[in-house]
């Protein structure tokens, strides 16, 4: 199964919804931005990026993986990150640029 919305390297993924997919809600490659989405009710991650990435303004919710499951060198802030089954955010190497809400705090990962 692919994800909801599937897109390659150094792309722009902006004010989309995804909703219900088989695996991760949204998915992008290498050197992508990925802004002002809603990623809800997805059987994987609701956001999920390779490396270089940079993720901003997304409503991540209710997801079976995790909110959001980042590549090395990646930057995340201005998300509301809740209720995702296995967890707000992972990834290894990456970065919590600020302002982010995980389940209702302040404090992300």
């Amino acid at each position: 199964m692919l994800a909801g919305i599937d897109i390659g390297a150094v792309s722009t993924v902006s004010c989309n919804t995804a909703y219900q997919n088989g695996v991760a809600g949204i998915f992008v490659s290498y050197a992508s931005t990925v802004s002002g989405n809603t990623a809800y009710l997805n059987a994987g991650d609701g956001i999920q990026t390779s490396s270089g990435a940079t993720v901003w303004g997304n409503t991540v919710r209710v997801n079976t993986g995790f909110g959001l499951n980042l590549g090395a060198q990646s930057g995340y802030r201005e998300n509301v990150i809740s209720s995702n089954t296995a967890g707000t955010v992972t990834g290894t190497g990456i970065v919590n640029l600020g302002s982010n809400a995980c389940n209702g705090s302040t404090t992300c990962p």
